[in-house]
């Protein structure tokens, strides 16, 4: 037998902890720092949260503005969060026993530049930048200059307060 017997084949699980090549890596900590300081606390929100706010139907209505080569209706859809994702949705009309029926067959994502220049994706090249980076990076801002143990001081007097409180309720 030739070949390595000791050697057991890598098995992946289905989550995949074991995969450590990514094809794009993560943005570092300062490229992460630098792109939350430069855009507004709407993109922000979009990028902490993963996704964008689009309206519903029954919110916005449904208005066509073009027609594909292939005959499917063209909807935009402006995220109402940051203003800079259009969610471009293709939609197909048919005509089923007497009644006009339309289906949305596909939709993608368009991202612009803001009045001011303002851009939704961070620049190329530095990487992909997570929702928890995000979240991470504006938190860390936002509690600069403070002391770890005086915010530990603080929790900790908030959490008794918050019990005090809580059995003042039951009682």
């Amino acid at each position: 037998m030739a070949g390595n017997a000791t050697e057991a084949p890598t098995v992946l699980s289905i989550q995949g902890e074991q995969q450590h090549d990514r094809a794009v890596p993560n943005a570092s900590d300062e490229d992460v720092d630098l792109y939350v300081d430069q855009v507004s606390d709407e993109v922000l929100a979009c990028r902490e949260r993963g996704r964008h706010l689009f309206p519903s139907i029954r919110q916005a209505g449904i208005h066509f503005s073009d027609v594909d080569s292939d005959g499917l209706f063209i909807r935009r859809v402006a995220c109402t969060s940051c203003q800079l994702a259009v969610r471009a949705e293709k939609w197909e009309g048919t005509r089923q026993r007497g009644r006009t029926r339309f289906s949305r067959v596909a939709s993608t994502l368009e991202y612009h530049t803001g009045r001011e220049g303002q851009t939704y994706l961070a620049p190329s090249g530095r990487g992909r930048m997570t929702p928890r980076q995000i979240g991470d990076s504006i938190a860390s801002k936002a509690l600069q200059g403070q002391s770890l143990a005086a915010l530990r001081k603080a929790a900790t007097r908030e959490a008794k307060t918050a019990a005090l409180n809580e059995s003042r309720k039951t009682t």
